[in-house]
């Protein structure tokens, strides 16, 4: 009944089946990690610093290409409600975003600059929910009115606790090369 049969099974010399049960022909699949590639390195910072100074370009682009400006607005329409009133005027002109949204993309700008770790991203972000929170209920029951301070600095905070909770695997890569 074996007579012809090469391994396990097949009759094809020429193609010998492999299973996945047979220890002895499986490789050890390299460690990939996506935050380990140098292009990453290189243009992920970038892309978020684009990202945080985009909403700042549309007000200066509105006289000059009016066309990126609109563009630039209709990105950030579909992230941030853009209320005018709730936005910093850059040369007559509203950001493109609110400034909490600013807050938060700056925030996530310099969190990757700064690589902050997981457990403090993780703590910071719990705090600055909360207080973002209790800024929208204060606002939402008239204890408060427009404060743009504040809510730029409560955005920011929003935005390093955020940035460090997504980005910690980055921050905590060359620890792990170390400890390995």
């Amino acid at each position: 009944m074996g007579e012809g049969l090469t391994r396990k099974g097949t009759s094809n010399a020429g193609f010998a089946m492999q299973y996945f049960s047979d220890r002895s022909l499986a490789r050890p699949r390299p460690f990939y990690n996506f935050w380990s590639m140098p292009s990453m390195k290189l243009w992920l910072p970038l892309a978020v610093l684009a990202l945080a100074i985009a909403p700042l370009a549309a007000p200066l682009l509105a006289g000059s290409h009016p066309l990126t400006a609109l563009l630039i607005r209709s990105f950030f329409s579909r992230l941030c409600h853009q209320n005018a009133a709730r936005s910093f005027v850059v040369e007559g002109s509203p950001v493109a975003v609110c400034v909490r949204c600013l807050g938060i993309y700056c925030g996530v700008a310099l969190t990757v600059l700064l690589r902050l770790g997981k457990i403090p991203g993780r703590r910071l972000l719990g705090g600055a929910l909360l207080l973002n929170l209790l800024d929208v209920a204060a606002e939402t029951l008239h204890w408060c009115g427009n404060l743009t301070l504040p809510r730029f600095l409560l955005g920011l905070a929003l935005g390093i606790g955020a940035g460090a909770v997504l980005f910690s695997q980055q921050a905590d890569l060359p620890a792990r090369r170390s400890a390995g």
